[in-house]
């Protein structure tokens, strides 16, 4: 690789190309940054892993290079279920296949999703990918990283990013501690294929079984299950393919299924502590952990990604300086631990074995499923708006919101989503009118420098003026409401709001603004 700007090969060199190393160098590339991404393995791990991704996250990857044909590594979740030790319904939540916008969550084929990645990333001139090679060495200094490789190869980059999994090199040789517990109880994870379609609806489940608690998930063609093991139980046996047999057997005719894996699992809730040391940071499981009663895992190394590619995307390229990057961890951290502590209780319940309490929790669930109307109203409700946690994003209205992916009108007739507007990238939107008259001079340089979106959402009834290079669009379903006041939203790249600023907006007010990132 030839040296240049700086005298770096790279900008950002990222180590590990899993989901979340991927993720990252892919929406590095689309914003126009020099990436190198470095990987042991020369094709995708090809066993399933992750299993489920929630909306949000869906609505990050549908965005990035390589991923927009769903179908090729996801299914929609349709169904989810609580049961009871005999398999049958204590409580069913039905998500109706007509749901308008993204998908309201997935059960994945990750080694469908890695490798749609990782062609994703062929495409992206700006980014290399270095296969079969792993990171053995980091020196940094004040202005760059030396990166040496397990064949002696020397990178130079001015960012290096650990995405290299839990037992990661890179925050090993930053000797950056991985704080916090493991679970004493293992659990067994069988992965099997099934010829034609193991349910008529993706379906995820949670067995509420104190003999052996178990959480199971199907889509078309492919089961998981996940059973708690005993104590006493030996790992190594339990993995046999008659001990696997006998348990899928309550389940399926296991004669009509094809094992792809049965490994034995101990979950761990830690985290770094520290992301970032100098020029090199951490994401996905190399900075945090958690178990996977909540499906967050993944998901939250795919929000890591997409909170710190715009940031670093800026800093490279002179647009703010290096402590916006202090602003990753502290949004991405309290996240990180909310998420933590809601599946550490919800493992609590999942792997009770106390009879008693077992069956009062069953009684209670089924009392739930039987009122009218309720099953399908918890099916109807969208997944609840997440925003950044309180204070981290900045002191105006909407701050640290997360945009609707609203649909609307444009000037051609056509009704498309928000996103399909916005894509990765800033945007600044007005009411009523081109945003752009609320702003001075300064803030102007400012959006043209990051190649912002300009919107303007119409109000009806009156005619709405722009000027060249803003879309006028119209409200389809209510979402975006005007505010009461003149005023400009500025969304960053992860879409999440900087804020709706009254107008005039100033240099002043954008900086206080841009001030809450950090």
């Amino acid at each position: 690789m030839a040296r240049n700007r700086s005298d770096a090969d790279v900008d950002v060199l990222v180590a590990g190309c899993g989901p979340v190393g991927g993720v990252l160098a892919a929406l590095l590339g689309v914003h126009r940054t020099r990436v190198a991404v470095i990987d042991p393995h020369v094709a995708p791990y090809p066993r399933p892993r992750a299993a489920a991704l929630d909306a949000e996250v869906m609505r990050i990857l549908v965005r990035v290079p390589g991923l927009a044909d769903v179908g090729k590594w996801a299914v929609g979740v349709r169904r989810s279920r609580v049961l009871g030790p005999d398999h049958r319904p204590l409580f069913t939540v039905d998500i109706p296949d007509g749901r308008p916008g993204p998908l309201p969550g997935a059960l994945i084929d990750q080694p469908g999703l890695e490798k749609a990645l990782r062609a994703g990333l062929s495409i992206l001139s700006n980014v290399e990918l270095r296969t079969g090679r792993s990171v053995v060495a980091v020196e940094q200094d004040d202005d760059h990283v030396d990166v040496t490789l397990d064949n002696g190869d020397r990178v130079r980059a001015r960012w290096l990013v650990g995405c290299d999994g839990a037992s990661s090199t890179v925050r090993t040789l930053l000797g950056v501690p991985y704080e916090g517990v493991s679970f004493p109880e293992p659990w067994l994870v069988v992965d099997a294929t099934i010829n034609g379609n193991v349910d008529a609806v993706p379906t995820l489940s949670y067995v509420l079984d104190p003999r052996r608690p178990l959480v199971t998930m199907s889509r078309p063609g492919a089961y998981r299950w996940e059973w708690m093991m005993l104590p006493g139980e030996d790992p190594a046996r339990m993995v046999d393919e008659a001990i696997v047999r006998e348990l899928v057997g309550a389940w399926v005719d296991p004669d009509t299924i094809r094992v792809q894996r049965a490994a034995v699992f101990t979950f761990h809730a830690r985290a770094a502590s520290q992301w970032r040391r100098g020029r090199v940071l951490l994401a996905g499981d190399a900075a945090h952990s958690m178990p996977p009663f909540v499906g967050q895992g993944l998901g939250s190394g795919i929000r890591d990604a997409a909170n710190l590619a715009w940031r670093l995307a800026e800093v490279v390229q002179g647009l703010d300086g290096n402590a916006l990057l202090d602003g990753y961890e502290y949004e991405r951290a309290p996240d990180v631990r909310a998420m933590t502590t809601m599946a550490l209780r919800t493992g609590r319940v999942v792997q009770t074995r106390n009879r008693v309490s077992s069956a009062l929790l069953r009684a209670v669930l089924r009392t739930a499923g039987a009122v009218p109307g309720v099953e399908l109203s918890v099916g109807r409700r969208a997944q609840p708006a997440r925003r950044l946690p309180r204070g981290t994003a900045g002191p105006h209205p909407g701050a640290g919101r997360l945009l609707p992916d609203a649909r609307v009108r444009i000037p051609s007739g056509d009704v498309v989503r928000l996103d399909d507007l916005v894509d990765n990238r800033w945007a600044v939107i007005g009411y009523g009118g081109d945003p752009r008259i609320h702003l001075d001079a300064g803030t102007r340089e400012w959006a043209v420098a990051r190649r912002a979106v300009i919107l303007a959402i119409a109000t009806p009834g009156q005619q709405t003026t722009a000027e060249a290079g803003c879309t006028v669009i119209e409200r389809v379903d209510g979402a975006l409401p005007a505010p009461r006041r003149p005023a400009v939203t500025i969304v960053r790249p992860d879409r999440f709001l900087h804020g709706t600023i009254p107008a005039p907006l100033n240099a002043a007010r954008r900086a206080s603004t841009e001030s809450g990132a950090r």
